[in-house]
């Protein structure tokens, strides 16, 4: 029994163990992994579609760039929030090291923008210029890299919790086994034991019996007197 009881308190022990890590296995995959994914997703379109569509002709134009500013600045409102959201999680050293870089790069790009948008407004032709100098076409594929990257990274780094997450399991499910096994050994050598005790004990109760009868009948049968004859 002791046996018995050290073995549920074992697998109690541990299986409350993995299922820590499991519940953290999860979270982290989920909060970490999966959520982010939409949101580097929406990051990339606001670089590589809405600001990237404003440098897609030969000739970089501000009234061009102006053209795109109001879808430009909604997206940025989204997405800022989203990107902050996702610099929050959990990130690997390489991820955490990727993102920041990218996240100065885009800094610099959306002040620049904002230096654009406002001196147009009084002057145009500085804007040109301002626009020409920024270099922000050049800057945007080197962001979108540093995204799609970051993207891709979600992936991995998931596949890799997940797996860890399996083989938890995995020796969960092998140590309920063994366990399992152990125990049906022990209660099949518990019962073995006490079916020989009580078969060892039977003939002790019958010879009881049979010494008891042998009393009885003794008491009962009366002793004959010797017969003396008479001369």
């Amino acid at each position: 029994m002791i046996i018995l009881t050290a073995i549920i308190i074992a697998v109690a022990s541990f299986g409350k163990y993995v299922d820590g890590k499991i519940h953290a296995s999860a979270t982290t995959i989920l909060e970490d992994r999966l959520k982010p994914g939409p949101l580097l997703s929406h990051r990339f379109d606001y670089y590589g579609t809405y600001i990237d569509d404003a440098f897609s002709t030969n000739i970089i134009s501000v009234d061009t760039l102006l053209a795109h500013k109001s879808e430009i600045m909604d997206s940025r409102e989204q997405t800022d929030k989203e990107w902050k959201a996702y610099l929050n999680t959990y990130l690997v050293p390489e991820e955490d090291s990727v993102a920041h870089l990218a996240d100065k790069q885009m800094i610099d790009v959306d002040n620049k923008l904002d230096a654009i948008f406002d001196l147009a407004q009084t002057d145009k032709a500085g804007a040109q210029k301002l626009l020409e100098q920024s270099k922000i076409k050049e800057d945007i594929p080197s962001i979108t890299d540093k995204v799609n990257w970051l993207t891709d990274l979600q992936t991995r780094v998931g596949q890799e919790e997940t797996i860890k997450m399996l083989n938890l399991i995995a020796i969960f499910d092998n140590f309920m086994i063994g366990s399992l096994a152990l125990a049906i050994m022990l209660i099949g050598s518990i019962m073995y034991e006490a079916i020989r005790n009580r078969k060892e004990k039977q003939p002790v109760k019958t010879s009881t019996k049979m010494s008891a009868t042998k009393k009885k009948s003794t008491a009962k049968t009366p002793t004959k007197k010797p017969v003396t004859k008479k001369k």
